[in-house]
């Protein structure tokens, strides 16, 4: 038998496809995500990425296409990797540009990438603190900006995932019943996002294959549907908090992490202790650059 039958690969042409300039979230301490504030890079990387594929994805919200790289500077991302590239629907930009007035889909973007930092900082911290007994580390994967030169848009990209893409609860709160350790502790996740945020905070719409997660909702009560939002436009609110809080049924891993019951708890919503790095401040003013172009960094400069 042939290698090339026995072994799948995408051929790959160098510098072909789509001109891109990527924008990351930096972090102050990179190795302590706990005590670290995220800022936006000043400068952009040069890369190509070369379209493989379009996607359906679900929630309503975006579409995506899987896109390959041919090209980057400094590798932020690595030539001959298959990425996801995720943009939002017409009518999403619609409905949010009555809010933003301005560069609507790049306020989307820098929102849905803080939503997905924040929860890797969570999650961080969840991983320092769980008990031995839980033997599985489950993270998010880091997303990027991107500026698409020759159609004058904004976009994320992340790693695609190969495999077996499992969702463990939704945005709304309902939760998919657990059949085994892994998918009771992504569902002991989002309780332990409540507790630890003194009910600031609650991460929902868990996804992603095995121990890798990518596109959450951060849940923040008084943060929905407003110019100040600091996360995604998939955050339903206290809505989404009050079903997670009346359908959560508590599990192992929940008992191992000594997790109170839900719903004796009563929070009222404070600020979270800025030493813990989820604290938005705009620098620069609030808003994007005027004009979208991808020689120009995002000025919405957050830290979390």
């Amino acid at each position: 038998m042939r290698l090339s039958q026995t072994i799948p690969f995408t051929p790959i042409q160098l510098f072909a496809g789509e001109e891109v300039t990527v924008y990351r979230l930096e972090e102050s301490s990179p190795l302590n995500l706990d005590k670290s504030m995220s800022s936006w890079s000043q400068r952009g990387r040069a890369a190509m990425i070369q379209v493989l594929s379009r996607e359906e994805m679900d929630g309503g919200l975006r579409k995506a296409m899987r896109v390959i790289s041919t090209w980057s500077e400094d590798d932020i991302l690595k030539p001959g990797q298959v990425f996801i590239v995720k943009s939002f629907l017409p009518e999403v930009v619609q409905t949010w540009h009555k809010i933003f007035q301005e560069c609507t889909v790049l306020h989307l973007c820098l929102r849905e990438i803080q939503q997905q930092r924040a929860a890797q900082k969570l999650i961080y911290t969840f991983n320092q603190v769980k008990p031995q007994t839980i033997p599985y580390t489950p993270r998010f994967l880091e997303v990027f900006l991107i500026y698409c030169h020759s159609a004058n848009q904004w976009l994320t990209i992340e790693k695609y995932m190969t495999g077996e893409f499992r969702k463990y609860n939704n945005n709304n709160g309902d939760e998919i019943a657990p059949s085994n350790t892994l998918e009771e502790l992504m569902l002991a996740f989002s309780h332990w996002t409540y507790e630890y945020t003194r009910g600031e905070l609650l991460v929902l719409d868990l996804q992603g294959v095995g121990e890798n997660l990518t596109d959450p909702s951060v849940i923040k009560p008084e943060d929905k549907q407003s110019r100040g939002m600091v996360f995604g436009p998939a955050n339903l609110g206290e809505d989404a908090i009050r079903n997670f809080i009346a359908k959560h049924h508590c599990n192992s891993c929940c008992r191992k992490l000594k997790l109170p019951d839900l719903k004796r708890n009563d929070y009222s919503p404070g600020r979270i202790n800025s030493t813990f790095g989820l604290e938005i401040r705009r620098e620069a003013g609030e808003g994007p650059p005027a004009r979208e172009r991808g020689s120009n960094p995002p000025e919405d400069f957050t830290r979390l």
